[in-house]
C-alpha cells in the first residue's frame, strides 16, 4: 500500500470518528495528526468536502446497522463545490481532483465505517488521554481555580469541565453547568470553550458559558470580545475565513446559541452584574418571573421548590438572596403576594400555591 493510500485511509478513519460522538481526547489527537504533515490536512479536507457534498454518506449509520458500500456508485462530485468552500483547484487539476473524490474515496470511507462499526466506537474513545484534566462541582458547590496559562475559572453549581493547555492552543470542554472564564491574554494560543456543540473562541477576555439544555447554550461577555459558532457548523475555527465570519459577542452582550443559530442581544451593565452574582454566592432578581426564580434556586439545592398553580408562574419577583436561602425566598414571596407555602416533613421540599389569593 502506498504512502498516499495510508494517508487517505487515516483521513477516512478520522472522518468517521469525528462524525460520531466525540470527546476532548479525540479532538486533540485529531489536531496532532493534522499538524504532523500538510498531506494529512489535504487528505482530510478532500474527504470532508465529498462527505458534506453527498448527503447520502450520512446513511453510513442506518437504523438496521447495515452499510451499503455501493450506495454512491451513481453519484457524481461537482468540482464547483470545492471552489465554493474556498478550496480552489490548480489549473488543469479539476478532472484529477474529481476522480480523487470519486468511488475509491467513497469506498474507503464506507470500508472504514464498517470496520469501526464492527469493533465498536468505545475502543476508539478509550485510547486517548492526552493531558486533559477534569474538574467538577456538586449541586450547590462552587470552585475557583487558576489554569497553567494564568486564566482563572469560576465553576458554578453542578458543573463539569475538562481542560487542556498545549503550546499552540487552550481548550475547555464544558459538559454540564456554567463557568466564568477570565482568560489570560495570549494571542499565540487561542482559547476555545466547547459546550453543547457550540464553540466560543477568545484570546484574552472575560465571559461565561452556561449549558441550559443540550440544544441551548448561553454566552455572556463581561469584557472583551469572543467569536461564537453554533452547533452543526464547522465551528472549530481552524480556517481563518470561518473565524472572520463567525458571530462576534462583545462586552455587555449576551448570546443565545441554539442549533439554528447565534442570537445576540445587548444587556445593561447592571444586568451583566446580576447574571454573574452567583460568583459571590448570591441570586439577584429584578423582575424575573416566579417560575424562572424557582428554576434558579433549584439549580443550587437538593431541596426543591415546586409551583403547584400554573396561574402564578409568571408573577414578577425581586430581591437578593444567597443561593442556599430557599426559605428566605419563599417567605418573601408569601409576604408579598400572600401565596401559600408548604414545607414537606420528609425531604424539606417546598410547594408554592395561590392559597386562595389572586396572583
Amino acid at each position: 500500500m502506498s504512502r498516499a493510500s495510508d494517508t487517505s485511509d487515516a483521513a477516512a478513519r478520522w472522518l468517521v470518528r469525528l462524525e460520531g460522538q466525540t470527546t476532548p481526547q479525540i479532538w486533540d489527537a485529531f489536531q496532532e495528526w493534522m499538524d504532523e504533515d500538510p498531506r494529512h490536512r489535504a487528505a482530510f479536507i478532500r474527504l470532508r468536502v465529498a462527505w458534506n457534498h453527498v448527503d447520502l454518506l450520512k446513511n453510513m449509520r442506518p437504523a438496521d446497522g447495515t452499510i451499503d458500500a455501493d450506495l454512491l456508485a451513481t453519484t457524481k462530485i461537482n468540482p464547483g463545490s470545492i471552489a465554493a468552500r474556498g478550496l480552489q483547484p490548480a489549473p488543469g487539476t479539476q478532472r484529477r481532483r474529481t476522480e480523487e473524490l470519486a468511488m475509491p474515496e467513497r469506498r474507503r470511507v464506507f470500508a472504514v465505517a464498517a470496520a469501526i462499526a464492527a469493533a465498536g466506537m468505545v475502543a476508539w474513545f478509550a485510547s486517548y488521554h492526552l493531558g486533559w484534566k477534569s474538574y467538577e462541582t456538586r449541586v450547590g458547590g462552587r470552585q475557583q481555580m487558576e489554569l497553567a496559562d494564568g486564566t482563572t475559572v469560576d465553576m458554578n453549581t453542578n458543573t463539569e469541565l475538562n481542560v487542556r493547555i498545549s503550546g499552540s492552543r487552550r481548550d475547555i470542554m464544558l459538559t454540564r453547568g456554567e463557568a466564568l472564564f477570565h482568560v489570560a491574554h495570549d494571542p499565540t494560543r487561542p482559547f476555545y470553550v466547547t459546550a453543547g456543540g457550540a464553540v466560543v473562541r477568545a484570546v484574552g477576555t472575560e465571559f461565561s458559558v452556561r449549558i441550559r439544555d443540550p440544544e441551548h447554550v448561553d454566552v455572556l461577555v463581561a469584557e472583551g470580545r469572543v467569536a461564537v459558532g453554533a452547533p452543526g457548523t464547522d465551528a472549530n475555527f481552524e480556517n481563518p475565513k470561518l473565524l472572520a465570519t463567525a458571530p462576534k459577542v462583545s462586552a455587555g452582550e449576551a448570546a443565545n446559541v441554539r442549533h439554528d443559530g447565534v442570537f445576540i442581544h445587548r444587556m445593561p451593565a447592571n444586568d451583566v452584574t446580576r447574571k454573574l452574582s452567583w460568583t459571590s454566592g448570591y441570586l439577584v432578581f429584578e423582575g424575573e418571573t416566579l417560575g424562572d426564580a424557582v428554576q434558579e434556586f433549584n439549580r443550587y439545592n437538593q431541596r426543591q421548590i415546586t409551583i403547584t398553580d400554573r396561574s402564578i408562574v409568571n408573577v414578577k419577583v425581586g430581591g437578593n438572596f444567597r443561593t442556599s436561602e430557599l426559605d428566605s425566598f419563599t417567605a418573601a414571596v408569601q409576604h408579598m403576594y400572600g401565596f401559600a407555602v408548604q414545607v414537606g416533613s420528609n425531604n424539606g421540599d417546598i410547594r408554592i400555591s395561590t392559597g386562595g389569593q389572586s396572583p
